[in-house]
């Protein structure tokens, strides 16, 4: 047999190499595998995997095939970065900046001039969440804004009328619900901000200011931080720092009977559209709960404020087919797809419009509630902030220790303003350095895209 030359070698190895890309890119039938990347599981995992077989049924061109993953936003930064993206990646809207500003994301506003597909179409907090650095980087898929949940019975044996109008009467009525047994310890409590604890950062929006000006300051150290700082101090001052921890360490894990709302040893949260569905599978069946707006403080210029969370369908830089992964997300991000995602999450859709069968279809007793506030002006999502899990974190332990005071409002506030300030400049002189070429090359994809 006779020696292959070099060149013959080479164009055999990328022979293969081609044939083995399309079995890899192809189903037998000639259709283009497109790669999702999810962290549903459950009645979540089979809303999504619902809507793909609908869509793979639908059309003879694209096959869509999901992956179910751990840890979704470290593991779509890697593979991005290895150059080996999914098509198509589902994330929550706070990593939207960290991403954009490693380059790590495709964006869409021309894919989404081409397909007609317009801001108005949404619900503006929720499409708000999807777009960073004036681009569209994502499509809102499933919402949710947050919403005092309250337990009815507790609330009907103290006489109580409804939920409260202002902080400052979800604290009296905290005062009137917590128990104490005779050794001091706590048998119940109204409220505590730490249960379930999930959007710590953000409670000075309660007071009426966020952590950050949107552009280069982080104001911890302004008067609404200091408000809600000294809210959360009165916690240790009125209930006793051992007393708190002691109460705390007797809850049980939020998915199980044992969540201390569905006990009653909490009567008041702070929680979004999705708790139905867990009081449904855990809480007893003669549980009565109620949902209003959350309160905002009497000395702030809002009546409440919500957290308004999406679930998002990104394309990845670098993702194999553009084309096709749109397409997906076009028919994902429709009213038809979204209602079916939506209804087997339990949640809301970003888009304005629904259709009738999906409010008689919902499952959720106070659907009507969670949409008038998204749509109220008043629900906002989380800070946009390329240093976001080091705020999310940080903030996270400032609180507690305020809460339990182990630090004065003041110290904490300063601590924290000092820190995050200073992970903002850098961020920030980092972005005034590529922002010229960012802008260049997003602004050639789109129109290459379009």
């Amino acid at each position: 047999m006779p020696k292959l030359l070099p060149f013959a070698l080479a164009a055999i190895s990328l022979l293969l190499a081609s044939c083995s890309r399309i079995q890899k890119d192809r189903t037998e039938d000639g259709r283009t595998i497109v790669t999702l990347w999810t962290s549903w599981a459950g009645t979540e995992r089979a809303g999504i995997d619902s809507v793909i077989a609908d869509y793979n049924a639908s059309q003879d061109r694209i096959f869509v095939r999901s992956l179910n993953i751990t840890d979704p936003q470290t593991k779509i930064m890697l593979a991005t970065a290895g150059g080996n993206p999914p098509d198509i990646a589902i994330m929550n809207n706070q990593f939207i900046a960290p991403y954009v500003e490693n380059n790590a994301l495709t964006p869409l506003d021309g894919l989404c001039a081409d397909a007609g597909i317009t801001p108005d179409q949404f619900v503006k907090t929720f499409w708000e969440t999807a777009t960073y650095r004036d681009r569209v980087w994502a499509l809102p898929l499933t919402c949710s804004v947050t919403t005092l949940h309250y337990n009815k019975k507790i609330f009907r044996e103290l006489g109580l009328e409804g939920p409260p109008k202002t902080l400052e009467e979800l604290e009296r009525i905290n005062d009137l619900i917590t128990e104490k047994r005779p050794d001091g310890s706590i048998e119940r409590i109204g409220h505590l901000p730490l249960e379930p604890g999930w959007w710590r950062p953000e409670w000075s929006n309660w007071f009426g200011l966020g952590s950050t000006d949107g552009a280069d300051q982080m104001l911890y150290q302004a008067s609404g931080w200091l408000q809600a700082a000294n809210w959360l101090a009165s916690y240790h001052q009125r209930f006793g720092k051992d007393q708190l921890i002691k109460l705390r360490s007797g809850f049980g894990r939020f998915t199980s009977p044992q969540n201390p709302f569905f006990t009653g040893k909490v009567a008041m949260v702070l929680q979004g559209i999705w708790m139905n569905r867990f009081i449904e599978t855990f809480a007893p069946e003669d549980f009565e709960y109620g949902v209003a707006p959350f309160p905002a403080s009497k000395n702030a210029d809002i009546p409440y404020f919500a957290i308004a969370d999406a679930d998002l369908a990104v394309i990845p830089k670098g993702a194999d087919h553009l084309e096709e992964a749109f397409a997906f997300i076009q028919y994902l991000s429709s009213r038809e797809g979204l209602e079916t995602l939506a209804l087997a999450h339990g949640k809301m859709t970003s888009l304005k419009d629904v259709s009738p069968e999906f409010y008689d279809s919902h499952p959720h007793p106070y659907l009507q509630v969670h949409l008038d506030i998204a749509n109220s002006g008043y629900a906002k999502a989380r800070p946009q902030l390329a240093q976001y899990q080091n705020y999310f974190t940080d903030t996270n332990e400032a609180v507690n220790s305020i809460l339990y005071g182990l630090v004065t409002p003041e110290e904490g506030l300063a601590q924290i303003q000092s820190r995050q300030q200073k992970a903002l400049d850098k961020k920030q002189l980092r972005w005034s350095r590529v922002a010229d070429s960012y802008q260049t090359l997003w602004q050639q994809q789109i129109d290459t895209n379009h």
